[in-house]
């Protein structure tokens, strides 16, 4: 495609912003627009990144968009991910991919009913850490993952709880680094600030016997962003939040043992995100995140939920 690729953001604001910001740094890309339903937020984020506000996301999907990427409040994603497809544009859908299964199903259908590419943004699968780790077990005898998420409640977010929210991150961390799918589910989820849960814990046996646990909350004042594998002769712990990551080894009888700082390239995930979607419309190939894999995430995430109220 030697042309420009024109995108559109629809809804810009706390990670939608990021998104505009992404594009109109990106060779081959035209920021051709973007939506909102606060005009002064869109006036202001067009005139800095010199695109054109619409008020109407329907109208910014008729302006002549090649893809979009919709950053809607959760509850809103199947009616304008609908529409994006039914319109022909390809579409980055932030995660998780919706509400329900039966919403996340009919994005998916329209998606292919309509010949266009969907791809979920579960972003840490471009945290430059993360292809790092999960090179280093290759071929090793993983026997645990654990994952800790947390940090402060953001007000933002109303219409889902943490572990729809946040944890859908590490089920699809998890799902992606042990190569396997989910065999046995136990959670354990308690609410204190409002309607929806706000702390949970969840663990996984997958079907080649990697056990997982996952602790997430929005209770801590700090956010926290760390991932730790155990396999027969290593550990490795790695922080996505610095993108750091140490393997241990060679345990000995005098308690000592080999610190290995594992080589990580910085970069930035959601630009990493950006540049695969962009690639895969421009080389007409499938998208890395499939709606099929927002679509497991958030199974497993709604099935977590819904095991306790406590």
């Amino acid at each position: 495609m030697s042309k420009p690729l024109r995108v559109g953001v629809i809804g810009v604001g706390a990670m939608g912003k990021n998104h505009v910001r992404v594009y109109s740094q990106l060779p081959g890309v035209q920021l051709a627009g973007i939506a909102d339903a606060d005009p002064a937020l869109t006036q202001s984020l067009a005139k800095k990144y010199r695109t054109t506000p619409y008020s109407d996301y329907r109208d910014l999907l008729s302006s002549g968009l090649d893809a979009v990427s919709i950053a809607v409040p959760t509850s809103l994603h199947q009616e304008v991910a609908v529409e994006a497809a039914r319109r022909g544009v390809h579409i980055l859908l932030e995660k998780p991919i919706a509400e329900s299964v039966a919403a996340a199903r009919a994005i998916i259908q329209a998606a292919d009913r309509n010949g266009v590419k969907l791809m979920i943004g579960h972003i840490e699968r471009f945290n430059p850490v993360v292809p790092v780790i999960k090179r280093e077990i290759e071929g090793r005898e993983v026997s645990l993952v654990e994952i800790v998420r947390i940090g402060p409640f953001p007000p933002r977010i109303k219409d889902v709880g943490v572990v729809v929210d946040l944890a859908t991150h590490d089920i699809d961390l998890i799902r992606y680094i042990t190569g396997s799918e989910f065999r046995k589910i136990f959670s354990l989820t308690s609410r204190n600030l409002g309607p929806h849960e706000d702390a949970a814990l969840l663990m996984f046996e997958m079907e080649n016997g990697i056990l997982a646990r996952v602790s997430v909350n929005w209770l801590t004042p700090f956010k926290v962003r760390e991932i730790t594998i155990a396999a027969r002769e290593s550990f490795i712990r790695a922080s996505l939040l610095d993108q750091r990551a140490t393997s241990y080894s060679r345990y000995k009888e005098n308690d000592s043992y080999l610190v290995k700082e594992l080589m990580v390239p910085f970069g930035e995930p959601l630009k990493l995100e950006l540049e695969a979607f962009v690639g895969s419309i421009k080389n007409d190939m499938p998208p890395p995140v499939s709606g099929e894999d927002g679509l497991h995430a958030l199974e497993v995430a709604i099935s977590c939920a819904d095991k306790t109220r406590g």
